[in-house]
């Protein structure tokens, strides 16, 4: 995902109008996602804004229930959202930045030096918006990792039916490991300097 860099840096850049229903339907092309420690966090870009998908920005910092931290934020730093998935459409609850800046204060555990939330909390800080104000993208374009996802749940189907142990479905099953790698490599370089369980 690309985001306007003159827009990200406006004080004046449009948000939607918080209500408890959709307020902006996503493309492909509107969306990225960042991975930390095997967690994945959708981002889309809202009028040149990255909003955040709050579901997921909650389960990286642990939050038990992201419907009611959600309650606890300013009506304009919150909002729906309309976005793609495999099973299609769905509406998701999204935050802004200074939302998202929100929930992990109210995160005890991102204040815990040692936890998943702490270590997260602080990449999100020095690595994700910094690059996003810098270049205007971070994460891979949920376009190409949909397109991977898609091709993965049809190897799965057709494995299932040749049988797993077949010297073709293992070859393919490699391939696509390999896919998914280079795809989270080329976008998120960092991740060649973590451990095999944190990649996982």
């Amino acid at each position: 995902m690309t985001i306007e860099k003159s827009r990200l840096t406006s004080e004046a850049a449009p948000q939607p109008v918080a209500s408890q229903g959709v307020n902006f339907t996503a493309l492909e092309g509107d969306m990225s996602v960042i991975k930390f420690e095997g967690v994945k966090v959708r981002i889309v870009n809202i009028n040149g804004e990255p909003w955040f998908v709050a579901k997921d920005v909650c389960q990286a910092l642990e939050i038990a229930d992201h419907k009611v931290a959600m309650r606890r934020l300013d009506g304009d730093e919150k909002g729906g959202c309309l976005i793609p998935s495999l099973g299609g459409k769905q509406t998701m609850r999204t935050v802004c930045e200074s939302g998202f800046y929100k929930l992990i204060a109210r995160s005890r555990k991102a204040s815990t030096p040692g936890t998943l939330p702490h270590r997260f909390s602080n990449w999100v800080f020095r690595e994700v918006i910094p690059s996003i104000r810098k270049t205007g993208a971070y994460g891979v374009p949920f376009s190409a990792l949909n397109d991977y996802s898609r091709r993965q749940a049809q190897y799965t189907k057709e494995a299932s039916k040749r049988g797993y142990a077949l010297q073709s479905c293992k070859d393919e099953k490699a391939r696509l490991k390999a896919e998914e790698t280079e795809l989270w490599r080329k976008y998120q370089p960092e991740l060649l300097g973590m451990s095999h369980d944190q990649k996982h």
